[in-house]
């Protein structure tokens, strides 16, 4: 359908051209007294009018900042229209005055907890510094036993036999070796805090075993410690030097038997000869028992050590050491937990605290907000610096007694020194509208003074409140700011503002009321001696009072402001295209006001509207 009405309009379009229109018309008596203009030649300005109040641009606002559900009250409030001076500003003129009585009961309320919560948290504090304390004593005296153990160890054994089982078994062997030992512990402990921690917030019930229940036999019981003695692996340690003494005293026994032997010997040579009696002979073979029985405890002792002492002591010393080492680590890791619950107890008061230390500092801000003093010299208003009624006729008017709102504007205090003027630019203007544009401004009660300002904001979306009443009416905010300081203006002023949109020079142009549309074309009637001659033209920009006219007319024509009375449009014969005639409401139709044409000069037709 929408094919057909392009091609039936376009074929208007044609036939309309090839049909021209250029007779003239006679004058009747109705229509001699027709209004007419000349054309004019010259430079044309093309702005846009529009009204609108003046305010202050800059502005000290002064809003209730005590939130309480019920409302606060004003005590005092000076007079609307007082004129803040340097003096005021300097020593700090109360200007309002809220009652905060229901303030001062809420910090008294408050003060008692924020002690506790104090308290709480210098508690928590203090633990960290015992808890920090204790933990490095732990730590160091399992360090210190540990140390102490590896040193009975290799005292025991010898420092390499200690050494070479050491590094056989995969222990640390030196102090160097234990650092690093310490060093990889601690990393595997606090990287296992950290998957604790994961674990934590995981889903659902995940088991998370770190240790295996199951006791595992030590590394000491794996060692072979008599192989240290029949492959003489021992060094100058204590078992070795024990094992030179029993060897000493078996060497020693053994002399010592040698001697008896000879002296029972000799005993007996004389026992015959009967030189010495028989008990003194019995006496020597006391002695030689003795010397037996001295020699076989010796060797006994000897063989008991080397066969079990040796290896029950070197494993014992071997099995203290591994303990130790594990000693450290569990020391390590519980001090680590003492610490991780003291630092979860420390965050959380912390928390605690600093959230009841915010409350208290904004309970001390609106307390302070209960007095407002002056901080800007100008004029009191009373409300805030937007008028609008539909936001300010929420809130009771500003009075002594009366209740105020959080957020609710109180006082406004304008910068005389800058002001502007508020408009708002209808939306078939609003596309001419530039920032930085040159203004003229005039106040209604000084309508002889000329001001002079130009456009410094245009708002992006329409003013919501326009179109409250009237949805179709598009409305844009746009603020000009004055040049100079003016004493005249004040804040409310109703004005005019003419804003520049170009300056067009040395053109021909004639009154907006003179310009029809016919047919999609533009056209004049223009006065002649029989009567009048419609005459087409091309138009360019215009203002609310005259157009541009680039084609058609010369100045010093005379143009008609009326269209005549006996003026017929052209008629266009009805043809049908593709067996489908158009409708008779979809006719293009014969005449146009000259309002209608100068908006379709200045937004002319996109290609899918053709």
């Amino acid at each position: 359908m929408k094919k057909r009405i392009i091609a039936a309009s376009a074929f208007v379009a044609i036939l309309a051209a090839a049909i021209g229109f250029t007779a003239k018309g006679k004058s009747s008596k109705t229509d001699r007294d027709l209004p007419f203009a000349a054309v004019q030649s010259g430079d044309l300005v093309i702005d846009v009018l529009e009204g609108g109040n003046i305010q202050a641009l800059k502005y000290e606002e002064y809003r209730n900042e005590v939130k309480l559900s019920s409302g606060i009250k004003i005590l005092e409030v000076i007079e609307e229209g007082y004129y803040v001076t340097e003096e005021d500003v300097a020593a700090g003129k109360v200007l309002v005055r809220l009652d905060q009585s229901v303030l001062e009961e809420s910090i008294v309320d408050h003060e008692v907890q924020f002690q506790q919560t104090e308290a709480a948290f210098a508690e928590a504090k203090q633990n960290i510094e015992i808890q920090e304390s204790e933990a490095l004593s732990g730590i160091k005296a399992a360090r210190q036993k540990l140390r102490f153990a590896l040193l009975d160890f290799q005292k025991f054994v010898g420092a390499q036999a200690a050494e070479a089982t050491l590094k056989k078994l995969g222990l640390p062997y030196d102090n160097d070796s234990l650092a690093g030992y310490e060093e990889e512990a601690t990393k595997l402990i606090a990287d296992g805090f950290g998957a604790k921690k994961r674990s934590e917030t995981d889903e659902g019930e995940n088991e998370i075993t770190n240790f295996a229940l199951s006791a595992n036999d030590s590394l000491a019981a794996k060692v072979n410690f008599s192989a240290f003695l029949s492959e003489e692996l021992l060094g100058d340690g204590e078992a070795e030097q024990r094992i030179r003494r029993m060897r000493d005293e078996a060497l020693v026994a053994s002399s010592e038997l040698a001697v008896v032997e000879e002296s029972v010997a000799g005993a007996k040579r004389l026992h015959e000869r009967e030189f010495i009696t028989k008990q003194t002979l019995e006496n020597e073979l006391v002695g030689l028992d003795k010397a037996r029985l001295a020699l076989q405890r010796t060797e006994t002792e000897l063989e008991l050590f080397r066969d079990y002492e040796f290896p029950k002591e070197a494993e014992k010393m071997l099995s203290l050491y591994e303990e130790a080492l594990l000693d450290l680590i569990r020391t390590k890791r519980s001090k680590m937990a003492q610490m991780s619950q003291a630092y979860s107890k420390y965050r959380s008061a912390k928390r605690r605290y600093d959230l009841e230390l915010k409350k208290r500092e904004h309970l001390d801000e609106q307390l302070a907000g209960c007095i407002v003093r002056a901080t800007q010299t100008g004029l009191v208003a009373y409300g805030g610096a937007s008028g609008d009624y539909f936001s300010s006729r929420a809130y009771e008017g500003i009075s002594e007694g009366a209740t105020l709102k959080t957020g609710q504007p109180i006082l406004t205090i304008p910068d005389m020194s800058n002001l502007g003027l508020e408009v708002k630019i209808h939306e078939s203007n609003i596309k001419k509208i530039v920032i930085g544009q040159k203004v003229h401004i005039t106040a209604e009660s000084v309508p002889d003074k000329k001001l002079v300002g130009r456009v410094a904001k245009v708002a992006v979306l329409p003013d919501s409140n326009a179109s409250r009443y009237n949805p179709t009416l598009k409305l844009y905010p746009a603020t000009i700011e004055i040049e100079g300081t003016h004493e005249f203006l004040k804040p409310g002023m109703s004005a005019r503002a003419e804003i520049i949109v170009d300056e067009l020079e040395d053109v021909v142009y004639a009154p907006v009321q003179s310009v029809f549309i016919e047919n999609g074309k533009h056209f004049v009637f223009v006065k002649d001696r029989n009567g009048y001659e419609r005459r087409p033209v091309e138009i360019g920009s215009n203002n609310n009072d005259f157009v541009q006219l680039r084609k058609g007319v010369d100045a010093g024509e005379f143009v008609l402001l009326k269209m005549p009375s006996d003026y017929e449009p052209p008629q266009v014969e009805k043809t049908k295209i593709a067996k489908d005639r158009i409708p008779a409401d979809e006719n293009v139709p014969a005449g146009s006001s000259a309002t209608a044409a100068i908006e379709d000069a200045a937004n002319p037709p996109s290609d899918d509207r053709a």
